[in-house]
């Protein structure tokens, strides 16, 4: 036996495997499975709950993408919202807004979440729907107790729902955010997803649910109406993906960022980062920055709504741009960091998968902490901002628009083996940590030869804008930041929590992200899961 280590030891099952960065999330999957149910049955359970147990970072208010493996095929699913029928830059301009705002009504596009969980449940699911959500309304209407990460930030949030929410008590009980291990409950909430389990999507796109968004929007300078709430927000669509080293990368499609990943595998692809992490492995993680920087600025330059623009991903992954790009790179230097994209976000990342294999690759968000900041009355539902990330620029792919998705920073992920069959299920939460944490456990699963715990615990690095990026602390390399601050890039420390969510802080941006993972394993015969110390979260067998 190894001689002791702190570190997390990868869970191994039979049968099926539930990855949440919630336990209790986890552990519903887990239940639901034992009960009969399949892998979108217990994504469906694992969604609700994560909404009353992470309420800051996801729920009904938000957006989701899935790719969802299902007897030997794969599927995406894009549940991003479309912006309301009244939303333009020039209506932007005329209520004064110069650029985008971070917060607030304007913010708020028709959010999708909630027709994702439904088609997925459509299509794939096996039990009754009013039964996959109980777990999470019993929880949200008795209470629980509030895990130690989550109300960190929780607290960080909670200067938002109080300029944004008139009545923010729903949240921040005695007006504070719940401290780790108080019991919160949430009886609105409850009554919404028990709604939701008996009427289903006319609970929430219509009626009372509805009129009460639409309400407290009307109140907080939002561009939504009633008839843009009437089209399924929900869409099937193909998977993009791109070859690393023998393996596929499966990522959603524009208007998502899973391009970000393929962009930056290909560039580092032409590398030996085996060797290099062998030599130097803070040469080894400015290559990773690199080709992650470049990937962004082609991401932030292209990416937009399919159905405005013309995206060119086959021209962006093709070879002779990814040698053009990898061209760029220099082994011993930081580029003039071109654009970042978005920096902050808080998301829900979960993935399951059942006896049969099937799998589901779920992440689920409000955007940025507390979303918009709004509260809808009476229904526990939180608004999120999605509508930040347009940007009020003429012409560009991502420019506000009416009916339009935003440029999404969520993005769920598979790998498969060389003859197409699914190998794992993984994605990373944390805005524009997320590319950059597959692109990291990718390379350590791959070429660096961890197990698949290893390779989510193991030292990130992180791109925030300009030369600035986070590092974590890289204990059995001695100078590894120093190293990099050398070749031109500059470390950021991270913060404590400020007291206000509008102040200049990195609090945050220095977080560098939670991953979930299952991999099969042994030709099928058992499956292998992980779950990422920097949350709270755990990976639970059937």
């Amino acid at each position: 036996m190894e001689s002791f280590n702190n570190r997390r030891a990868p869970v191994y099952s039979k049968l099926g495997l539930a990855c949440s960065s919630q336990p209790l999330a986890a552990t519903v999957g887990r239940d639901i499975l034992k009960a009969g149910g399949n892998a979108a049955d217990a994504a469906v359970a694992m969604a609700a709950m994560v909404n009353v147990t992470e309420p800051m970072m996801n729920g009904l208010g938000g957006d989701s993408f899935m790719l969802v493996h299902w007897q030997g095929k794969f599927h995406g699913l894009n549940a991003s919202g479309r912006s309301g029928a009244k939303f333009s830059i020039a209506a932007l301009k005329a209520a004064g807004f110069e650029s985008m705002p971070a917060a607030g009504g304007a913010t708020v596009s028709v959010p999708g979440a909630l027709d994702g969980y439904l088609a997925l449940h459509e299509k794939f699911g096996s039990m009754e729907l009013k039964d996959l959500l109980e777990p999470a309304a019993r929880h949200a209407e008795e209470g629980y107790a509030v895990s130690l990460k989550i109300s960190q930030a929780w607290a960080w949030g909670a200067s938002k729902l109080q300029r944004f929410s008139p009545d923010a008590d729903a949240y921040l009980p005695g007006g504070k955010a719940p401290a780790a291990g108080q019991i919160f409950a949430q009886p609105d909430l409850a009554a919404t997803w028990r709604k939701v389990g008996r009427e289903g999507r006319s609970a929430f796109y219509s009626g009372d649910i509805r009129d009460r968004i639409l309400e407290v929007l009307s109140k907080n300078g939002g561009f939504l109406e009633a008839a843009d709430f009437e089209p399924l927000q929900a869409e099937w669509v193909e998977p993009i993906s791109a070859p690393y080293r023998g393996h596929r990368i499966l990522e959603l499609p524009p208007n998502g960022q899973g391009i970000v990943v393929l962009l930056a595998l290909r560039m580092l692809e032409k590398f030996d980062m085996q060797a290099a992490f062998e030599s130097d492995p803070a040469a080894a993680s400015h290559l990773v920055l690199e080709a992650i920087k470049l990937a962004f600025a082609d991401a932030t330059r292209a990416v937009g709504d399919p159905r405005f623009s013309d995206i060119p991903v086959e021209k962006l992954l093709s070879d002779s741009y990814i040698h053009e790009r990898h061209a760029l790179i220099q082994r011993d230097r930081a580029l003039d960091n071109p654009p970042a994209g978005r920096i902050y976000g808080d998301t829900t990342y979960l993935t399951v998968m059942d006896k049969d294999r099937n799998a589901v690759s779920l992440i689920t968000s409000i955007s940025d902490v507390f979303g918009s900041g709004i509260i809808v009355p009476g229904t526990g539902v939180i608004l999120h901002n999605r509508g930040a990330d347009f940007v009020m620029e003429e012409g560009h792919p991502n420019a506000a628009a009416p009916g339009k998705r935003v440029r999404h920073t969520i993005l769920p992920s598979m790998m498969l083996n060389t003859d197409g069959s699914l190998r794992l299920s993984f994605g990373c939460m944390g805005a524009n940590m997320q590319p950059q944490g597959q692109v990291q456990i990718l390379v350590n699963l791959i070429d660096r030869g961890m197990n698949l715990q290893q390779a989510i615990d193991a030292p990130r690095v992180r791109v925030l804008d300009g030369h600035r990026i986070s590092v974590e602390p890289h204990l059995e390399t001695p100078g590894f930041a120093e190293r990099l601050a050398a070749m031109g890039h500059i470390v950021v420390e991270g913060e404590e929590i400020p007291a206000d969510w509008t102040l200049p802080h990195d609090f945050m941006r220095t977080f560098e992200g939670s991953a979930q993972a299952i991999m099969v394993e042994h030709g099928g015969a058992s499956i292998c899961g992980a779950s990422d110390p920097r949350l709270d979260g755990i990976a639970c067998p059937e």
